[in-house]
Parts: structure tokens; C-alpha cells; sequence
């Protein structure tokens, strides 16, 4: 769902920006320019996974990744989206050195959730991933507008805001059907919530920046007694504080979604915690149990997910992106994706082959389709100490070329998305394009060292005569050999 911002008349002058509750340091203020709020492009886009260039003879700006191609020209009031023309409330314009654009373009572009809290001028931004739970504190807004749903960068639904504004939605005609939740308690390191009938089938996921616990229960209202005895706000939501806890700052909730009826739990950490969800019957409880795992210390570098197996062999996951009805991105020379992704993967096991310290398990050997979820099931189906997602990538421009690498999660991805791009960029001599932070969900869903390898541009000419040679791919599989054994501390 994404918000208009009210009329902001004195609101430009040390009006503050966040991207996913991180506060931005924008090069230049934004500015009010007949109502419409404009804000520095570079500062955000950057921030997901975007490159900017600049053409200072035609004054245009372009923002692309692999899946979007966006245009912008100073004094005029329309860009192109992908080739097509959209106009704009306000044209953009420079000031000291950056471009600002209108923030309406931005959310509606880039499918960020715009909040506007008007006590402290600030503006909260959030892509789907992390602004899309209901239960997310939200600042006051106005004129809310329809949910264009879709889905988002990675494949994933777009999770829209779908519950109504009081604390015990969700009673529609088959209100009968519905468990109810009739209790809410902390204890033991566990949060239990009691329903009042079993055979539910709650859902989990675990996300980051900040780090907290998701927790979906299908089919369910509060209670009459529940909803009565709780601080439900005007939006809907309730929350309490767990007091003097050394992971768990804060557990809320709310009614999701009316259709189906779901309500949704979050646990604000304060770090990083495994953990597992269960039901029982007799009595009825969904339980949340945070003694299964132990923690990540960033402080360390220390990592559950590092430390290997008691067979001491460390288990790599190796993830051949798309595959059987998903081709992936098509080559100039109308090659698939998923037929480089497999070659390679399997090259990488195969320079792994008889390897003292390391087992390598592959989530495909063949041409398969898995669902992004079920990459990740894989993973932590065979408690995985690292995962590694190879694909190639593409964009409409045939000028651009190179190496790049994704990770979701700071704490336990960034160190390993850098070692590995270090060694990947050597085995592949393709321009380096960095390492770039982005919401994916291979490298977000995974709870061991995630990271995403783009190889290079299946659209660039020298970028694919490359990929698909065997003596390539196999200087790419011991450039990744190498990333692993060097970012687990082993002799290569």
C-alpha cells in the first residue's frame, strides 16, 4: 500500500528521510516544490541495489539494475519506466550537485512504502520485504491508496497491508471456522499462544535490518475476552514489552489480513536467533521456541551456521538458479540462463570432488524448477554452514558488463559476499561491479552465510561468449572453490 504525503507547506527545511529505519544522509535537503515533495534519487536507489549514471551533456539521469531501466531529465516533466512514458507532478532539478526527484515517483517506481510522520517531519520508506507487515509501527498518514499488489524484485508475493483498522477483524461469513487466539505469554525463552482449536498451520520467516521473527497464523481471530483485555490502537495493532531479555525487545500483533483471516506476530530482537515454531493440542498452542539454536554474535564473527558438522566436513549448499519452466534471462544469442547457471554449478561440485574439508550439495543437478522457497528449505534441510545462488544477469543496455554479488543480511552475509566477489572477480577478469545489499529471497530466507553470484551479462557480447566456455566456468567454479575455503579459514 502506498501513502501520499499531506501538504507540507513549511516541511522542507530539516525534513529527515529512512529506508527501512535506517536514517539516509542525503547530499542535498530535500525540497517543497508546489506541494510535492522532492528528494535526492541517488542517496535511495543506491541503497537498493540501483546504479546511477549521469550524462552532464543531456542532463540525464538513469537508474537501473538487472530488472528495471528508469530515466530521468532535469526540467522535464516526464521520465520513461522501462521504455514507457510516465509524467511527473514536478520536472526534476539540481541542487548542489543532486538530483532531486518528486517522492511520489520514487514509492510508485520502486514499489516503496511512503509513511509521513509530521510530529518529527520525517519520511519512512520501505521496500515490501521489511515496511509491508501490518504490524510494523506506522506513522499517521493520509489519503491512503489502493494496493496495486504485484510481486517483488525477487519472485516473492508483494505482502500489501490487508487488514482492517481495529483490533478484532477478520469476522466474515464463515466467522465459525475461525480459531481464536485467546492468550499471549512469555516465558522460558518461548512465546506461547494459546487458540482455542489445534490443526493450525502457522507460518515463519526470519528477517533483518532490524532483526525480528514473523509469525503467520492462518484462519484465526482474536477473541472477544482476547481483544477486550488488550491496548489494540486505532490501526489495529498491540504490543508488550519483554522486560530485562537479552534477545527479545518486544512481541506485536495484529489482525493481518480479513481474506483469509490471518493474524500476524512479530518479535522484535535485538540480534540475531534461531529458532523453531510448533503447535501442541491439549492444550492448543502455537509455540515460538528460542532456546533451538543459540545466537549470532556480529561482535565475533562467530556464526552457528560456520561451525562444522560432526562429520567435519563443512555442507556448502550451491543453488543453480531457475531452471525447467523458469529459463531465467535470455542471451543475445537467445541462450538461457538456466543452462549456464546448471553448467557451472555443477563444475563447482565437481573441482569440490574428494575435498577433505568441504561436502558440496547441489539444490538441482538437472534441468528442475524449485521454488525460491524451496531452495531455502533445502538449505536448512541439510543445515547448510554457507549457501551459494549462481545465475547471470541482463539488462537493456548492451554496454554493460561485469561481475557483481548480492547478500540480504549484514550480520551474517556481508563478510561472505565480499570474500567471495574478491575471488569471483579474479576467476571471471570481467569488470568489477561490486558488492551490492539487496532484499532477495535465497540470500534473505536462508539462516546460514547467504550470498548471490551474477557472473556476468548474458545482454553484453563479451560478457556472454564468456560464460558459456568450459574453460571459463571452470576458472569460475576455482574462483569460487577458493572463496569458500578462504572465508572458512581452509587451505585452498
Amino acid at each position: 500500500m502506498l501513502f501520499t504525503l499531506p501538504s507540507l507547506s513549511h516541511a522542507s527545511a530539516g525534513l529527515h528521510l529512512y529506508l527501512n529505519g535506517v536514517s539516509l544522509s542525503p547530499s542535498a535537503e530535500t525540497q517543497m516544490v508546489k506541494s510535492t515533495t522532492m528528494i535526492p534519487i541517488r542517496v535511495v536507489v543506491e541503497e537498493l541495489g540501483f546504479q546511477v549514471d549521469w550524462d552532464k551533456k543531456t542532463r540525464t539521469v538513469t537508474i537501473h539494475n538487472d530488472k528495471k531501466t528508469i530515466q530521468l531529465v532535469v526540467s522535464q516533466k516526464w521520465a520513461t519506466v522501462d521504455g514507457k512514458k510516465v509524467n511527473l507532478d514536478v520536472a526534476p532539478m539540481i541542487k548542489s550537485d543532486t538530483t532531486l526527484v518528486p517522492l511520489r515517483f520514487v514509492g510508485e517506481t520502486m514499489g516503496l512504502v511512503v509513511n509521513w510522520e509530521n510530529e518529527t517531519k520525517s519520511v519512512y520508506l520501505f521496500t515490501s520485504d521489511a515496511g509491508s507487515e501490518v504490524t510494523e509501527p506506522k506513522p499517521p498518514v493520509t489519503k491512503p491508496e489502493p494496493d496495486p499488489g504485484g510481486t517483488t524484485g525477487d519472485g516473492t508475493k508483494d505482502e500489501g497491508n490487508n487488514s482492517s483498522n481495529n483490533g478484532n477483524a477478520g469476522n466474515g461469513s464463515k466467522n465459525e471456522d475461525l480459531s481464536e487466539i485467546q492468550t499471549m505469554s512469555f516465558e522460558d525463552n518461548r512465546l506461547i499462544i494459546g487458540v482455542s482449536k489445534g490443526d493450525l498451520k502457522p507460518t515463519q520467516q526470519r528477517l533483518t535490518s532490524p532483526d525480528r521473527i514473523v509469525v503467520d497464523i492462518p484462519n484465526a481471530k482474536f477473541s472477544e475476552a482476547f481483544n477486550t483485555t488488550q491496548n489494540f490502537s486505532s490501526n489495529g495493532q498491540a504490543e508488550f514489552i519483554v522486560q530485562d531479555h537479552p534477545v527479545v525487545n518486544k512481541i506485536r500483533y495484529s489482525q493481518y489480513s480479513d481474506s483469509p483471516a490471518t493474524i500476524r506476530v512479530v518479535i522484535d530482537m535485538k540480534k540475531s536467533q534461531n529458532f523453531s515454531v510448533s503447535t501442541t493440542k491439549d492444550p492448543n498452542t502455537v509455540v515460538v521456541d528460542l532456546n533451538d539454536g543459540g545466537t549470532t554474535d556480529p561482535g565475533t564473527g562467530t556464526d552457528p551456521g560456520t561451525q562444522p558438522p560432526h562429520s567435519g566436513k563443512y555442507i556448502v549448499v550451491i543453488d543453480a538458479g531457475h531452471g525447467a519452466k523458469d529459463p531465467g534471462a535470455i542471451s543475445l544469442n537467445k541462450r538461457n540462463e538456466k543452462d549456464f547457471n546448471l553448467a557451472q554449478a555443477l563444475k563447482v561440485a565437481e573441482v569440490f570432488k574428494n575435498d577433505p574439508d568441504v561436502e558440496i550439495i547441489l539444490t538441482r543437478t538437472d534441468d528442475t524448477f524449485l521454488e525460491l522457497k524451496d531452495r531455502v528449505a533445502f538449505a536448512k534441510q541439510h543445515q547448510a554452514n554457507l549457501f551459494v545462488s549462481i545465475h547471470a544477469n541482463s539488462i537493456n543496455k548492451s554496454s554493460i558488463s561485469g561481475t557483481e554479488t548480492y547478500y540480504s543480511r549484514d550480520d551474517e552475509s556481508k563478510a561472505f559476499a565480499q570474500v567471495m566477489h574478491n575471488n569471483l572477480v579474479k576467476g571471471t577478469g570481467l569488470p568489477d561491479r561490486g558488492v551490492r545489499k539487496q532484499s532477495l529471497h535465497v540470500t534473505r530466507e536462508t539462516n546460514m552465510p547467504a550470498c548471490l553470484l551474477e557472473v556476468g551479462y548474458l545482454t553484453n557480447a563479451t560478457d556472454e561468449s564468456a560464460l558459456y566456455k568450459e574453460d571459463f566456468q571452470y576458472r569460475v567454479a576455482q574462483s569460487i572453490k577458493d572463496g569458500i575455503k578462504q572465508y572458512l579459514g581452509l587451505q585452498s
